[in-house]
């Protein structure tokens, strides 16, 4: 009697033998951003408390910007671009404060990321992260080499600071329900990759020069192809 079953091992041998899915063609979008002249000055801000410790003052670095005038902590991320499920975590986040500065000073991440917060300075520090005007976190760290978990839960951008007497020390956050985002590094470049075909809209983000607001906003269109990276060479006014 013929049956519809194969037996175990001819059903298994197939299965080794049938091709691999192949993945679907993916693309990256490459960029260079540079400032619009004229940058603003920026001074260093004085340092009022824990001087032996934190130093005679601080660098401003909200505008921060490299060799021909590349600009540095833009957050690039994709506005229109289909995603469904959850993001991958960053591995490895951290924000540490050292010498009374937030370090990295602006960082874009996923949902779902466990950002380990460290402190490397003998003084009582605290990281308060903003968004909106309402508090996300707050999270007190008296001791030197304490390490702390804080998972990024909801998308949104928070701005940080210290409320141990360090007015100086500020940051920002950038969390994202997508992977498709980068931050610029000291050459102005960044890179997203993994992109579907397509034509999107980028969203260029960067800090308020002045310390004031939610920032500076502006978008850029894109069409990326799964054969070459998109490149783009852009001019951010601030």
């Amino acid at each position: 009697m013929r049956t519809g079953f194969f037996p175990l091992g001819a059903s298994l041998g197939a299965a080794l033998l049938a091709p691999p899915t192949p993945a679907l063609a993916t693309g990256a979008v490459t960029g260079t951003i540079h400032i619009a002249a004229p940058a603003p000055k920026i001074a260093p801000h004085p340092v009022v408390k824990d001087g032996s410790v934190c130093g005679r003052e601080a660098a401003n670095e909200s505008v921060v910007v490299g060799k021909s005038g590349c600009l540095r902590n833009v957050v690039v991320f994709a506005k229109d671009i289909p995603f469904a499920g959850k993001p991958a975590p960053i591995e490895g986040a951290t924000l540490d404060q050292k010498k009374c500065r937030y370090a990295p000073h602006v960082q874009a991440l996923t949902v779902g990321t466990p950002l380990s917060l460290m402190n490397n300075d003998a003084v009582l520090h605290n990281v308060h992260a903003n968004s909106d005007s309402l508090t996300v976190f707050n999270v007190a760290m008296p001791i030197k080499g304490q390490k702390l978990p804080v998972p990024m839960r909801k998308p949104g951008l928070m701005k940080l600071q210290c409320d141990a007497g360090h007015s100086w020390m500020n940051g920002w956050i950038y969390v994202l329900d997508h992977p498709y985002f980068a931050t610029t590094d000291d050459k102005g470049e960044f890179i997203i990759k993994d992109v579907p075909p397509g034509d999107y809209t980028l969203e260029l983000w960067h800090e308020p020069s002045d310390g004031q607001g939610p920032g500076v906003r502006t978008n850029a269109k894109v069409k990326v192809s799964a054969d070459k990276p998109a490149h783009l060479d852009l001019t951010f006014t601030l």
